[in-house]
Formats: structure tokens, C-alpha cells, sequence
């Protein structure tokens, strides 16, 4: 495969949009730093470290950043500074340098956006181009938490409440008689914590005043509505439940401004003016003070005289402290950058290849673990096809939320096997530490030996972003292909790096990137599917500073948000819209009024697992919950090795070099030479450059290690956190094409996108529980090996003396794929004439356990609930057709393993010719099943026993009255249980094809076969199937009706 010229063996599945956008430093370039400062010297820090501090903090500019990043620490400069302020430690005052310094350093030398140290442009496509200004501008906005102190104080004023209109919280839960909405962290916390509930008892006026708000209404007009509903309630009592509601936030009132309301504080000036506030005496001046203040700030943002805006900027911070003091900061700033640049199409191109690559040797090709396993309990509970509520789905009585979610009922397994890819790639490390190589370029042999599973089969996310730096000396050799990438940032799917930053960029830039959201056609899929943005507050008030963003797509998810009012385009899919269905393969959500699939994108990268509301984090990831899983180089097992070498495809660097410095490798004082030396030795003996970045936590600090105070940063650092991973930084020289730290954000597309219509669906089936169902479900754990002696010798003898309470019965093996370590069992199912029966079946069961134990046999005996799935085998006639299927298959199978264990004939080939059989049969004739098979059953590929394949066509034959099997010992009764499945099977064809196309089913019959007949073996059904194929199309050609 050849693209831009390039010759390529690893096939692109990714492409670039033309949207790119510029991450950089807006580093001054006169920054001075005290690299020659002893800070374990406390005279030296006293001294010429508080002198040096002095001078950097007289630089408006540098003052200005650090208030901005960190008011805490201005105010502590301050009183270090102030003469006559109290004494104070050269620990406190080394701290401060630290810190400072700290800041410094990122600003000189990391281009993620934060504060006035980074900012955010829009790259163009064409020739090399690099220009950057010095007239980077400040874009600011009210602080999160400055706002919702605000708000939390404006909304117990008793006189404005009432004026509020309020909408009830759509992710609401009632548990147990009690109404529960997830509760966020304070303002000023530093993490959201753990899942904490806020709740309340059910009662009539609750449900009624909750049903009252599905949509907004004011909250006088509520209290009027539910003084109708309850006459005898007194307006003081209706008020108190009401108000219970707002605190306790199962009420949500129109001050709080949803996450696509970029600017908070304007929306919450429109939003008080809306409730009336310049009729409220105590209001009026303050309304008019939040109008001034939005004034300064639109001032602020559309200015280009630099010193104006600083003016500005501090001029209304001390308005907004004097206004909100409790709240640390007052301004959020982002910057644009000063800048025109353009990269060319080879350079998105190496990207593109990079993500491709990266997608290549995913660990998680076919979904995570855990998404795996939900899957498997998905269609176990429902069943394939079933179409269920998203709300009832997450609640206890559903499946819950997937393991490792917060509030799941599963917590997040502890270990991991060690896979083929762990051993390749472990293997290669190794190769390269013995031949004392600094990197490993991964040549396309070890790209598929790091590969797990078929990659042809995987379903790649329809859009990623990926970071990366380029490495250039200049602008020219970018053009003639001299560069180099290496990857920075590979956000999950279906997070985004670049939404955030979109109000940013100009109209033309922001519809750019608003199209790389949107759903990209399928083919075979006319009716596609609608992607949406998902909207949700944070749990800790903070981070709302990084996951405001304005629509950028006409559909929107919102959970636990007022209705916005400023973008009436916008259309809403409420949660009780949405539902969950799957397949075989994957997972889909659902618009239910509407049919059509749903694709969420997080136009943010806030952290899914711990800092986003679980329901939120669940409809983000469920629609592609079975996609390949987009992300980092994984080291896998290696990454717990001290030091894992650089790892290069091509150009471009996927995984930097890696090392890990614990405390015990500086031995001594902290600060003291002895962990100077200990340093450079370790240094030496792991081969450490002296440019490394720094990583812990979020914390990312470029660090040059020929330093000292470099050194003592690290030092610092290690000590503090016991634990820390140095990365390699980029070589010297390497950002001369643009003269600064600074990295491309490219999103990407999938080339093509593989078409993923959605099953049939229906509603769930009922489950039939224990003690209450005329169908017994037991389960018989224990050796897979003896299920055979089971099912032949004595669980038919036993069902034969239950004639009168036993209609007929099936059976399935079980086994779980995801856990293969985990038990096995074989399902019984036992259909009585009446509930009334179950009793007396469930004591006869449990003296065959008995007996099963006596003989040395699996007895472990579990009775379990029986959930029907009619969306998988139809309603109605058709499931109790179907379930006389399950009854003549499982005689079938029964018939073929004692037939295989007599003859001798492979019990393979006689499934796979029972498979064909079965095929034929459930058509409205032969020819047309045979057909149906080989659509439904994948052509594979490779070697195949010729005895085997020799025999499974001989026992396929055709000829109406199964000749060929008669002739094998115990072959009369396999005959008489095709024939009597035949039946069965015509009856079920006609049942289901009232209600859809019974070919949709046909797949799942003959897996059910393969489970019943010979057990649950992915490979070994590929090879039984292809065994049926074989024969479906021997007997086509026969026929003439291929």
C-alpha cells in the first residue's frame, strides 16, 4: 500500500480531517531561572534565592501568571517578600522557590495548555510554516468555583427561590422506596472523592412534585400545582418539601448554567434577569455589579492591546474577591496563540499511520475486560436483540454498571494474565537491553507478533485525536520530509483533547472541528446513525473550567442539567430516549423514540473513571463498548520494569523511553550530596539523558538533569512521592522548526467505517424465577469432562421416571470466556406442566445430585432464575416453537456423542453434519437453508483434517431419510432425532417468519448445537463450522442451486 508516496505495510485506518490544531508555550524567552542556587544550602536560599525571587516577581507578567495558576502561592510570595510581615523558615522559603521555579519551568518548556503559560491555535494545511508572536491573548471567564459559591449563595435567598424555574435531575434513581441523586464535591476539594448519595423517601408529594418537573416550571407555579394535589397540605409544608428538593439538588434550578454554556456568568445574568432579579431590591445592585463584571470580561476577551487586558483583568479579579471572598480564584484564562502555522499533508499523514498502528497493537482489540464480561451478561440476562431501558438497565435490579465503575457491584480485578503480547514485547525489551540499544524500531514481523486476535475483525472508533510533537531543525526540512513525530497524547475514544478549546478558534477553524464529531455514513446502514455531545456536570466543581463547551453537534445528552435556553437549535435526547441492545458481537445505544443508533462524543478529556458521574461515563462508552480500544503505546507487563527502552515505527517514536526512580535509589538527606551522587550513579547505570520529563500523577515537568536545580526538583519530588517515572524528552534542537515546546493536536476518522446495523429488537423477556415458573433451571457445575457421561448414561434415564412432571427438557453447557478459570456448569432445563409442579421436580433434581455424588460424578447443584430472550428466538408461538427445538436439538446431540463414542466417528463431523441438517431444515426448503448457512458462517481459511472433512460430507448427504448415519452403531437413533428436529424446526420457521425473518436466528441454532454437541470452543466451532459449510455447499452444487 503506498500514500503520499510512501510505502506502507501496515494498512491506514485512520485518516486526517484538515482540522489541526497547535498546542505551545507562550514562553516569554527571557525567563531567569537560579540554576545555579544550592537549595540545601539555607543560608544560600535566604539569601540569594530570596533575592532572586524578588527580582522574577517585580515581572508583571510573571506575577500575573503564577496569581492566575495559583492564588495561594502569590499570596505566599507576598508575605515571604513583605518585610514587615512575620519571620519566616528557609523551608518556607525554599518551598516557595521550588514552586516558582516549578511554574517557570513549565512555562519555558511544556506546551499543554494551562493558564497564561500555553495556548491554542489553529494549524493550517500546506507548506512548512512556523511564525509565532509575542501577542498571544488571554481569553478569561468567571472561575468555576467562583460561580458556583455565587450561585450557592443566590439561590437561599427566600425571595428569589420562588421566581426559579426548576427541573427535576433525569438521572434520579429509587431504590428501596427512596429517590437518589449522586451529590458533588465541595468547592475547593481536591478530588471529587468517592461516589457519595444524596437521597429521600418516595412519598406522593415527592413523586408528584418530581413528575411535575420532568420539564421546567417555576417553582411558585410547583408549589401552586401541588397545593391542588394535596388540599389539606399547608403552603408552609409544600414549601419545606420543595425547598428539601432544591437542597437536596432532585430540583435543579435555572442558575445553575449547563456545561455547553461556555461563559457561566453571562448565562446566570440572563438567568436572574429571566426570574425577575431587578424587581428584587436586594438583587437590583447586585445584578447591576455581575453586569459590570461580564462587561470587563467581553472587554477583556475582544481587545488586542496586551497591557489594556492585563489592566483589566486585575482590576476585576479584586472586584470579583471582594464579591465572592471565599472562593480561591476568580478568573479562568485560556490563551490563543499569536501564530500562522501550517504543517504538510505527509506530517498528518505519519500520524495517521502512527494512530494505525497504535489501534494495531491495542491490548484491547475487541473491548476491555470488563466491557467483555458485560457483554456476556448482557445477552445471558436479555438475551441478543432485547432493547432495554438505559435507566433500568443501570439499576441493581439491571446488570448494574460494568466492573470498575464507581458505585458497580463489581470491583475492578486485581490481576491480569500474561499474554503472547506480554511475551513479545517483553522479548523485545530484553533483545535490546542485552545489545545495549536505546530503542526498539518495530519491524512489521513484530507488529503482528504484538498483535492479539484477528485484526481484520476489529471495529475501530469513528473518530480519534492523537498529539504529537514534531522534530525538526527548520520549516525546510519538514518540506523535504526530514522530521521526525513522536506520539504525546492518545485521548480515549470518545473523549476529545480539542473540543474545550473550540470557542477559541474562528468560525471557519470551529466548523472544522465541529465536523469531525459528526457520524460518518456505514455502508449498508441508509438510515445511520446520529452522534450526540454529551453534557454533565463534573463531580468536583472545579474542573467545569475544562468541560464547558459550546454545541458543536445539533443533538445533546444532558444529565443532571437545567434545559439551555441560549441555543433553542439544539435538540435534547433525554435519558428515558435512550436504551441498550447488542448482538453477537457488539453493543449499541439506541434513540428509542427514533430507531436510530447512537454514537456519544465527550467533547472534553476530563477523566472518566474517577472525576465524571458513572451514567454519564456508561452511555459514553456502551455505544462502542466491543470497539478496539484507542490509546497509548500499552507496555502491558513491562510496565512495571525500572526501565523500558524507546519504541519507534518508521518516524515516529510511539512509546519515549522510560525509567523508574523510587526513593531508595537516592539513599541519604534529601537535599544533601549524598543524593546528589546517588543520582548521577544511578544516572550512569541506567543510561538516564539529562533532558527527561518528569511524571507523577498528572503532573508532567521537563527537567534537565546537567542542573542543579533541576536536580533538586527531581530530588524533591522523588522524596515526596516515593515513586516516579522519567520519560525522555525530545533531542536538543528538535523544536527549530518553531522555535518552541510545542505539539499538534491532529482528530482523525476511521477510513471506513464498517457497517454495524442494528439487530432486531424487542422488549426484555419475563424471568422465570425459582419455586414460580413451570421451566426448572439447574445448573450442574463441575469437570466439563464428565458432562458427556452425564447427558448419556444418566441424566435421560433420570428425566425418563419424571414423565409426569417433565413435558420435555434441554439442556446447555456452560462456560464463561472472559474467566475461563472459572467454573464450568451444564444447564438443565426442565418444562413442567405447571408452577405448581416445581416443587416436587426440584426435590426429584436434588436426589439425582445425590445420586450423581455417589458415583463420583459433578453434583454442585444450583436452581436459577430462567430470563427468556424473545428479541433473540420471538414471542409468544414462537418461543414455545423454539423451545421445542431446544428439546429435539438437545436429543440430537445426545444421540451423536453416544453414536461417536461407539463408532469411533469423530463426534465433530457428526455435529457439522447435523449443523448442515439442521440448516436445511429450518427453510421452506433444503436448498434455501443451505444458502442461509454458508451467508451466516464465515469462509475460513488454512489446513483441515481431510478424514474429518471426508466424514462430516458423507454423514451430510442428502438423501430424506439420513441413510449414511444408519449405518453407525446407535445411528437408527440419531436418525429419529434429526427427523424428529426436522419437524420441530419446520414448525418454528413458520411460528417465527409471522413475526421476522426466522434467518436471523439461524446462526444462533447452529452455536446452540455446537454448545450442546460438543461444548463451548470458539476455535474448535470455527472448525466445525467451516466442516458444515463445507457440506451446505457440496450439496448446492449437487442440487444445481449454488
Amino acid at each position: 500500500m503506498r500514500r503520499d508516496g510512501i510505502a506502507m505495510t501496515v494498512s491506514l485506518r485512520f485518516q486526517h480531517t484538515g482540522a489541526v490544531l497547535v498546542r505551545a508555550t507562550t514562553d516569554p524567552g527571557d525567563l531567569e531561572l537560579p540554576t545555579w542556587l544550592n537549595l540545601s544550602d539555607p543560608a544560600a536560599v535566604e539569601q540569594e534565592g530570596r533575592a532572586w525571587l524578588a527580582k522574577i516577581w517585580v515581572r508583571p507578567e510573571v506575577r500575573e501568571a503564577l496569581q492566575l495558576a495559583s492564588t495561594a502561592l502569590a499570596a505566599r510570595i507576598d508575605q515571604l517578600l513583605d518585610e514587615g510581615a512575620r519571620p519566616h523558615t528557609a523551608k518556607e522559603m525554599r518551598r516557595a522557590i521550588v514552586s516558582v521555579a516549578s511554574y517557570l519551568l513549565r512555562w519555558q518548556r511544556r506546551a499543554t495548555p494551562f493558564g497564561l503559560f500555553a495556548g491554542v491555535g489553529a494549524a493550517a494545511l500546506g507548506p512548512a510554516m512556523a511564525e509565532v508572536g509575542a501577542g498571544h491573548r488571554a481569553v478569561v471567564r468567571a472561575d468555576a468555583e467562583w460561580v458556583t459559591t455565587l450561585i450557592d449563595q443566590l439561590e437561599r435567598r427566600p425571595e428569589l427561590r420562588p421566581r426559579l424555574t426548576v427541573v427535576a435531575d433525569n438521572t434520579r434513581t429509587v431504590r428501596d422506596g427512596r429517590v437518589i441523586v449522586h451529590s458533588r464535591a465541595e468547592v475547593g476539594a481536591s478530588s471529587p472523592g468517592p461516589l457519595r448519595e444524596s437521597s429521600v423517601r418516595l412519598t406522593r408529594p415527592v413523586q408528584v412534585a418530581l413528575a411535575a418537573a420532568g420539564s421546567p416550571i417555576r417553582l411558585d407555579a410547583l408549589a401552586a400545582r401541588m397545593t391542588t394535589r394535596f388540599p389539606s397540605a399547608s403552603p408552609g409544608k409544600i414549601r419545606m418539601v420543595l425547598d428539601g428538593l432544591v437542597d437536596g439538588g432532585f430540583l435543579i434550578t435555572s442558575l445553575w448554567p449547563p456545561m455547553t454554556a461556555v461563559d457561566a456568568l453571562a448565562y446566570l445574568i440572563c438567568a436572574l434577569r429571566s426570574a425577575g432579579g431587578e424587581d428584587l431590591a436586594d438583587l437590583g445592585a447586585l445584578l447591576h455589579e455581575l453586569d459590570d463584571i461580564s462587561a470587563q470580561l467581553a472587554c477583556h476577551n475582544s481587545t488586542s492591546n496586551l497591557e489594556q487586558a492585563a489592566k483589566i483583568r486585575n482590576a476585576v479579579i479584586g472586584q470579583m474577591t471582594a464579591l465572592v471572598p471565599v472562593a480561591g480564584h476568580a478568573l479562568a484564562a485560556d490563551v490563543r496563540l499569536d501564530a500562522r502555522i501550517a504543517v504538510p499533508e505527509r506530517v498528518l499523514t505519519e500520524a495517521a499511520l502512527a494512530a494505525s498502528v497504535l489501534l494495531r497493537v491495542t491490548t484491547q482489540p475487541f473491548g476491555s475486560a470488563a466491557w467483555l464480561d458485560y457483554h456476556a451478561r448482557f445477552r445471558a440476562r436479555y438475551g441478543p436483540g432485547a432493547l432495554v431501558p438505559v435507566r433500568e438497565m443501570v439499576a441493581d435490579s439491571g446488570l448494574g454498571y460494568p466492573t470498575g465503575y464507581l458505585g458497580a457491584p463489581r470491583a475492578r480485578p486485581a490481576w491480569r494474565m500474561l499474554t503472547e503480547r506480554d511475551a513479545a514485547l517483553l522479548a523485545l525489551i530484553q533483545q535490546a537491553t542485552v545489545d545495549g540499544a536505546e530503542e526498539i524500531e518495530l519491524t512489521d514481523a513484530d507488529i503482528e507478533a504484538l498483535t492479539i486476535g484477528e485484526h481484520a475483525d476489529i471495529v475501530p472508533p469513528q473518530r480519534i485525536e492523537l498529539g504529537v510533537e514534531v522534530h525538526a531543525v527548520s520549516t525546510e526540512a519538514i518540506d523535504r520530509g526530514d522530521f521526525q513525530l513522536r506520539v504525546t497524547a492518545a485521548p480515549r475514544a470518545p473523549t476529545s483533547m480539542a473540543g474545550r478549546f473550540a470557542h477559541l478558534l474562528d468560525d471557519a477553524d470551529r466548523a472544522r472541528l465541529a465536523a469531525t464529531f459528526t457520524a460518518e455514513p456505514e455502508a449498508g446502514a441508509p438510515d445511520g446513525a446520529v452522534a450526540v455531545q454529551m453534557s454533565f456536570p463534573p463531580r468536583r466543581p472545579h474542573n467545569e473550567n475544562v468541560v464547558r463547551v459550546a454545541p458543536l453537534l445539533p443533538d445533546v445528552v444532558s444529565l443532571s442539567e437545567h434545559p439551555e435556553s441560549t441555543h433553542p437549535d439544539v435538540r435534547v435526547i433525554e435519558v428515558d430516549d435512550l436504551a441498550v441492545t447488542a448482538d453477537a458481537d457488539q453493543m449499541y445505544l439506541v434513540q428509542r423514540s427514533t430507531g436510530r443508533r447512537v454514537i456519544p462524543r465527550v467533547p472534553h478529556a476530563l477523566d472518566t473513571v474517577v472525576q465524571s458521574p458513572p451514567l454519564a461515563r456508561f452511555l459514553a462508552e456502551v455505544a462502542d463498548a466491543r470497539s478496539a480500544r484507542f490509546g497509548g503505546f500499552d507496555l502491558g507487563a513491562a510496565r512495571v520494569l525500572p526501565y523500558v527502552p524507546r519504541i519507534r515505527y518508521r518516524r515516529t517514536v510511539l512509546a519515549a523511553a522510560r525509567w523508574i526512580l523510587t526513593a531508595a535509589d537516592l539513599p541519604g538527606p534529601p537535599a544533601g550530596g549524598g543524593a546528589q551522587d546517588a543520582l548521577g550513579s544511578w544516572r550512569q547505570r541506567w543510561r538516564v539523558p539529562a533532558r527527561i520529563v518528569l511524571c507523577h500523577g498528572e503532573l508532567r515537568l521537563p527537567l534537565d538533569l546537567d542542573q542543579e536545580l533541576d536536580r533538586a526538583l527531581l530530588r524533591a519530588q522523588a522524596e515526596r512521592a516515593g515513586r516516579v517515572e522519567l520519560q525522555e524528552a525530545g533531542p536538543a534542537g528538535c523544536e527549530g522548526w518553531i522555535g518552541r515546546p510545542a505539539e499538534l493536536l491532529i482528530p482523525l476518522t476511521a477510513i471506513t467505517s464498517p457497517a454495524r446495523p442494528l439487530p432486531a429488537t424487542a422488549a426484555p423477556g419475563a424471568v422465570l424465577r425459582p419455586g414460580d415458573s413451570a421451566v426448572l433451571h439447574a445448573q450442574v457445575v463441575g469437570n466439563p469432562a464428565r458432562f458427556d457421561e452425564i447427558l448419556t448414561a444418566h441424566l435421560p434415564r433420570f428425566l425418563d421416571d419424571l414423565d409426569g412432571l417433565v413435558r420435555f427438557w434441554w439442556v446447555r453447557r456452560h462456560r464463561n470466556l472472559i474467566l475461563p478459570e472459572s467454573d464450568q456448569h451444564l444447564a438443565v432445563f426442565l418444562h413442567l406442566g405447571s408452577p405448581e409442579q416445581y416443587g416436587p421436580a426440584a426435590a426429584k433434581v436434588a436426589a439425582f445430585a445425590s445420586e450423581l455424588e455417589a458415583r463420583g460424578l459433578p453434583c454442585q447443584l444450583t436452581l436459577a432464575s430462567h430470563p427468556q430472550h424473545p428479541a433473540r428466538y420471538g414471542d409468544g408461538p414462537a418461543l414455545a416453537a423454539a423451545e421445542r427445538v431446544f428439546a429435539t436439538d438437545t436429543a440430537a446431540a445426545i444421540a451423536q456423542i453416544a453414536t461417536a463414542q461407539a463408532s469411533g466417528v469423530p463426534a465433530q463431523a457428526l455435529a457439522a453434519a447435523s449443523m448442515a441438517h439442521l440448516a436445511a431444515a429450518f427453510a421452506p426448503e433444503p436448498e434455501s437453508g443451505c444458502r442461509a448457512l454458508v451467508a451466516c458462517l464465515r469462509q475460513e481459511h488454512g489446513p483441515l483434517d481431510r478424514t474429518l472433512r471426508d466424514h462430516a460430507l458423507g454423514l451430510a448427504e442428502a438423501d430424506g431419510r439420513y441413510r449414511a448415519i444408519r449405518t453407525l452403531p446407535g445411528g437408527d437413533a440419531v436418525a429419529a432425532a434429526w427427523a424428529a428436529r426436522d419437524t420441530a424446526l419446520t414448525a418454528y420457521h413458520r411460528a417465527l417468519a409471522e413475526q421476522r425473518d426466522p434467518a436471523a436466528v439461524l446462526r444462533t441454532l447452529l452455536h446452540e448445537h455446537h454448545v450442546r454437541a460438543i461444548g463451548v470452543d470458539p476455535t474448535h466451532e470455527r472448525e466445525t463450522g467451516r466442516l458444515a459449510r463445507a457440506a451446505a455447499l457440496r450439496r448446492l452444487a449437487r442440487a444445481g442451486a449454488r
